[in-house]
């Protein structure tokens, strides 16, 4: 019965692309591009794209400056190890992290541009990766904000005069 539920789970999340924020924590990404010949090929398309007269003619100069960093960060790394899958996590991330900015600024959709970083739990020296789209970044961070001014306006504020 055990075995039945986990091939469910399994079977649910594969039908529901697991690239999404929960699951994409200790996966291991797919980059279409994996050597430097495969992301000269890639790249050589977007820069096409980005001519004036080209499919993403219309992005302003500097989401094109933007994009054209992340093509040579990602090139970079390329060339530097060959292969995607030979790139150390944290390279695995900037270069994940490179491609999803580059998608956001093309497709004009930041806030499901999804970020990666590497974090430390509290308490252990164990990385994980964690990864959030850019809008519930900033949802988070916007809750834990109003949480702590929540917080310090509950607080009676201490009378230094009194002993």
């Amino acid at each position: 019965m055990k075995v039945l539920k986990s091939l469910g789970l399994l079977l649910a999340l594969a039908a529901c692309g697991v690239a999404g924020t929960a699951a994409a924590k200790g996966a291991q990404w797919a980059f279409k591009a994996d050597t430097p010949a495969q992301f000269a090929e890639q790249a050589t398309k977007v820069r096409d794209g980005m001519r004036p007269n080209g499919q993403y003619g219309n992005i302003g100069v500097s989401d094109r400056n933007a994009v054209e960093a992340d093509l040579n960060r990602i090139a970079e790394l390329l060339a530097r190890k060959g292969s995607a899958s030979a790139l150390s996590d944290g390279e695995q991330v900037d270069l994940a992290n490179a491609q999803e900015r580059i998608n956001a600024v093309l497709t004009r959709n930041d806030g499901d541009r999804l970020v990666c970083t590497y974090e430390r739990r509290s308490g252990s020296n164990f990385k994980y990766k964690n990864c959030m789209t850019a809008s519930q970044r900033e949802r988070t961070r916007q809750q834990s904000m109003d949480g702590m001014d929540r917080l310090t306006r509950q607080q009676p504020v201490p009378d230094l005069q009194r002993k």
